[in-house]
């Protein structure tokens, strides 16, 4: 187990050092429509990110919500063998927020519809870009 977590820390320092340098600076996002604050953001988003060799490497989103009304969420980057990766996540109001303590990295970023979360991610380098998830039927 604690290989795993060692593995997977390294797995997103590396896919976090990749955003900063293939991603441009500075997102622009649209402001929050109140209706969409009422959406249910649970279960999986992905978004591609481009890496500066022009590969993409898919990450994915899964948001789930207690009885109690707290939401939690874990991330994936199968292309990097990572999955059910915690991350610290919050929703309020239309608005997502998450980091990953152990990299140093975070995103921002908005619900703009009931299928899209756009937003800015940056890394503990220093690094910034603009991310779109997209939410996955299933």
């Amino acid at each position: 187990m604690k290989y795993r977590t060692i593995r997977s820390t390294r797995t997103l320092i590396y896919l976090f050092m990749l955003l900063g340098l293939g991603l441009a600076c500075a997102a622009r996002t649209k402001a929050p429509d109140p209706a969409l604050a009422a959406i249910d953001i649970t279960g999986t988003w992905k978004a591609n990110i481009e890496t500066p060799q022009g590969d993409e490497l898919e990450v994915i989103l899964n948001i789930s919500k207690s009885a109690a009304g707290t939401f939690t969420a874990t991330m994936d980057v199968p292309d990097m063998g990572a999955y059910d990766f915690p991350i610290s996540f919050s929703y309020d109001d239309g608005v997502v927020h998450y980091e990953i303590e152990q990299v140093g990295a975070d995103f921002n970023g908005k619900l703009t519809d009931s299928s899209t979360i756009e937003g800015e991610a940056s890394s503990g380098a220093g690094n910034s870009g603009p991310v779109t998830f997209r939410r996955v039927q299933e």
